[in-house]
């Protein structure tokens, strides 16, 4: 499944989780350990987007609003 996010993000660039969970079949509340496991990992990143809601910080739980990409492998070894 990893992998499977991996070659996601790099076949289709930046994706919020709403669009990896669709495009992989998998529930969102599965997919978000995974990301931040690869997050960690330094395989992909957390691409921050601003908020122009003035909301009170809960934009980063809606799947829609919460963004990943893949890094390139080159620049962290």
């Amino acid at each position: 499944m990893l992998k499977g996010i991996l070659e996601l993000l790099e076949k289709r660039g930046t994706l919020s989780v709403l669009e990896i969970s669709r495009a992989l079949e998998v529930p969102s509340s599965a997919l978000r350990p995974m990301l931040d496991f690869l997050v960690l990992k330094k395989k992909i990143v957390r691409v921050e987007l601003p908020c122009s809601s003035g909301c009170a910080g809960g934009c980063e739980d809606a799947d829609q609003l919460l963004f990943f990409k893949r890094l390139d492998d080159s620049s962290h070894t």
